[in-house]
């Protein structure tokens, strides 16, 4: 039986370029974050998260796929950038201003075997979603290009410029029995 615990919570009281999670533990088969975010993004459009590794930005470090399910035409990609790009999950404030509360974006982040360092690549899997009325769901995985363990995770927006006040990010552990 699998265990999962808390390892850290933010809660953003004030907008916020980016979350890092650092000193993580080696002690977990796999961790996994759960994110409830919003972007400060001035437009209607959902933004991707940025996910990095170890503050590693090489060229092509990372690769991944995701296919959407969006309301009108379904879509499917595949790239490979300096950061790990997880789309469609930021529901942003319109060129009005506010959202309401409810638009708020949400993601749960696989990371596995994040500790092994024995020579394989850190794989994700991540289901993410927004609110929006032209709201779209997606699955998507990628890899990290290194064969180190993770010991930080930094979480930006593709474009930026802010998560939003309000915004949570949990990181858990998951212990194998």
């Amino acid at each position: 039986m699998a265990v999962i615990e808390a390892i850290a919570s933010t809660y953003l009281e004030a907008d916020a370029t980016s979350v890092t999670f650092s000193a993580i533990p080696d002690s977990y088969a796999h961790l996994q974050l759960r994110c409830n975010l919003k972007s400060e993004r001035y437009n209607s459009f959902v933004d991707g998260l940025r996910v990095q590794f170890n503050s590693d930005t090489g060229a092509a470090g990372y690769g991944y796929h995701w296919m959407a399910g969006k309301v009108t035409t379904p879509a499917a990609w595949g790239l490979e950038d300096t950061y790990l790009n997880l789309q469609g999950m930021l529901a942003a404030r319109t060129s009005g201003g506010m959202t309401d509360v409810a638009n708020f974006g949400v993601a749960i982040i696989d990371i596995l075997d994040y500790a092994d360092d024995g020579g394989k690549n850190t794989t994700v899997m991540a289901t993410l979603g927004s609110s929006l009325d032209w709201a779209d769901v997606n699955l998507q995985s990628g890899y990290w290009d290194d064969t180190d363990a993770v010991t930080s995770i930094t979480l930006e927006q593709v474009n930026g410029p802010n998560f939003m006040r309000g915004s949570e990010f949990t990181l858990y552990g998951i212990a194998s029995s």
